[in-house]
């Protein structure tokens, strides 16, 4: 018999979950240099700051947009701008969990599916390396609110998700890959209306990642693909061992449970040696909060070779490839 959870004992895990992170993540930035922190916002906004932080609007538009609210009780300016960037983190930690645990249980139990939750939350505050990096939980949220659009049947709003998260990260672009893998696991991908469903993505992107450079200016990134290549070559050492504490073992544990995972996920993990190559040639790779949408594959596959579960969602309609699960 499966055991079910109460949902307010849900809400209140959920909480306690968002508040363990919370802490970490702003002793770690949001506090850790608030006066710099301010400088980075103003820089962005007023359009002075280096690409590519300078076309990341989203985490310094939220901490903008909820500081008159907060001066309420906040008058200083760098009280403001600490307690206005931690609500906007509160939100979004919150929704992380939140919506990590729809998805999972999409395809697991209850026990399995919060087991899921407490993984995605030791790995959550290991990824925070500098004072601003709040960005990668955004980008982490709006990958979520993706898979829960693509697996629900809404797929056509995948397109303006794609043009908002933008703003935030240019990694939203994967979310087209995502969703590809999930229409040629419907069996469903070379339609005509999911064609134009996966152009329309790539327009989507596109837009927003133009308008932004339209906005601001084409700005020469003084991080060029050689810094970084560069820095991942040299710190090598230090990335295979810090890989090795936080992905080997997702990844060892995926490919155990590749044979028996459904076409999506068989595609989407195959799909994250791409992301890992752009990952090595655009990023530094010790880094880790950038690569926390891997774990939305990754953690799903564990869980099935751990649990020994089938995943209910594919087993549901597996009758019917076109329908949603119920």
């Amino acid at each position: 018999m499966e055991i079910r959870i109460n949902k307010y004992y849900l809400f209140l895990i959920f909480l306690l979950l968002t508040l363990i992170s919370h802490q970490i993540i702003s002793e770690r930035s949001i506090t850790n240099n608030e006066l710099l922190r301010i400088e980075i916002q103003e820089s962005i906004l007023s359009g002075n700051m280096e690409p590519p932080y300078q076309y990341r609007i989203m985490e310094p538009l939220s901490g903008y947009i909820l500081e008159p609210v907060v001066s309420v009780f906040a008058h200083n300016k760098v009280t403001r701008h600490v307690y206005s960037h931690k609500i906007a983190l509160f939100i979004t930690l919150f929704g992380i969990f939140f919506f990590m645990y729809k998805y999972l249980s999409l395809f697991f139990s209850d026990i399995i599916s919060l087991f899921g939750l407490f993984l995605l939350q030791i790995l959550i505050p290991l990824g925070i390396t500098s004072i601003w990096e709040s960005g990668d939980y955004f980008n982490l949220l709006f990958f979520l609110i993706a898979l829960m659009l693509i697996f629900k049947r809404k797929e056509k709003y995948i397109p303006f998700l794609i043009a908002i998260a933008t703003l935030n990260r240019d990694q939203s672009v994967f979310i087209t890959v995502i969703l590809a893998a999930f229409l040629y696991d419907r069996k469903v991908l070379f339609e005509k209306k999911n064609i134009l469903l996966i152009i329309a993505c790539v327009a989507g992107y596109a837009v927003a990642y133009f308008s932004m450079r339209l906005y601001f200016g084409f700005k020469i990134n003084p991080y060029t693909i050689s810094h970084e290549t560069s820095t991942n070559i040299t710190h090598w050492f230090s990335i295979a061992m810090l890989w090795s504490k936080q992905v080997f073992i997702y990844v060892i544990f995926s490919i155990l449970a590749f044979k028996k995972s459904p076409v999506f996920f068989k595609w989407s993990f195959i799909s994250l040696f791409v992301y890992v190559v752009f990952f090595f040639f655009n990023s530094i790779m010790s880094q880790l909060a950038k690569f926390l949408p891997a774990y939305l594959i990754m953690i799903p596959m564990t869980l099935q070779l751990l649990s020994g579960e089938r995943m209910k969602y594919f087993a549901a309609d597996s009758t019917d490839k076109t329908k949603p699960a119920a």
